[in-house]
């Protein structure tokens, strides 16, 4: 028990570094899939970035569909 309020206490003493590099990855992957033309990087990236969207609210729907 002791060892699940130490994590508890950790996460709510770190909460706002923790979101803050969430974020952070969430704007590193979108602009990698915004800038390289390839559709392969794309693919490997949406669900990174659909998931960290989805749970933080960023992006809800995750980044539109490209041409291809």
């Amino acid at each position: 028990m002791d060892s699940i309020l130490i994590v508890y206490e950790g996460i709510k003493n770190n909460i706002g570094p923790i979101t803050e590099v969430i974020a952070y990855l969430c704007l590193l992957a979108s602009a990698i899939v915004k800038i390289t033309p390839t559709v392969k990087d794309d693919n490997f990236l949406k669900p990174i970035i659909s998931f960290i969207g989805k749970y933080i609210a960023l992006d809800k729907y995750g980044p539109a569909k490209r041409p291809e």
